[in-house]
This record gives C-alpha cells, structure tokens and sequence, in this order.
C-alpha cells in the first residue's frame, strides 16, 4: 500500500521534473542559438566593416599616388625648362666669348668700342 501510494505521488513530480527539465534543455537551446546568430552577425558586420575601410584606404592610396605622379610630371618638367634655360644662357656665354676672342687685341687702355658693343648685347 506504500508502495502504491508513492508510486501515485512520485508519478506527478517524476512528470514535473522532467517538464522542468525539458524546458530548461529548451531555453538552453534558445540560448545557443541566439548566441550563435549574435556571433554570426558580428562576424558580418565587423567583415563588411573592415572591407569598407579597405577599400577607403585603397582609395586613398590611389588617390595620393596620382598627386604624387601629377606632382613628379610638373618638377621633371620644371627641370626640363631650367635645364634648357641654363643651355641658353651657357650658349649665349660661349658665343660671347668667341666674339670677344675673335676681336683684335689692341695696345688701348680701357675697352675699346667693339668691346662696348660687345657688351651691350
């Protein structure tokens, strides 16, 4: 009669134990899953995130490596146009100098007139 009597008593809480126990297992699978979705889309976000900026500092990069080759053209042509200006300059030197050679060279004290024409040049 014991035993009867505690097996109808034990019954309802065996069956509330174990509804207790798979609702638990439940919400730890609820659990999980959110956690495993949260995590997923932090993954995303954090993937698209780096992939932006990537592309923003490539960008960028791109962006500099043009103004430095717009930049390199401007000074090779700068020293392109000193180079020829100093060319000229150092012609026009050489040719005064031949011209002064090529004149007489007199026992005159001072410059003589084709010196001074030489020199108004």
């Amino acid at each position: 009669m014991i035993a009867a009597w505690f097996s109808k008593a034990a019954t309802p809480l065996i069956i509330a134990g174990l509804m207790l126990l798979a609702a638990a297992l439940i919400g730890w699978a609820c659990l999980a899953t959110f956690d495993r979705l949260v995590s997923e889309a932090r993954a995303s976000t954090k993937a698209e995130r780096d992939a932006h900026w990537t592309a923003e500092i490539a960008k960028s990069e791109a962006e500099t490596q043009k103004l430095i080759a717009e930049r390199l053209k401007e000074t090779i042509a700068a020293q392109e146009a000193a180079r020829a200006h100093v060319a000229s300059v150092e012609a026009q030197l050489a040719q005064l100098e031949t011209d002064n050679a090529a004149l007489p060279n007199t026992d005159a004290c001072g410059l003589g007139r084709d010196r001074v024409r030489l020199l108004a040049r």
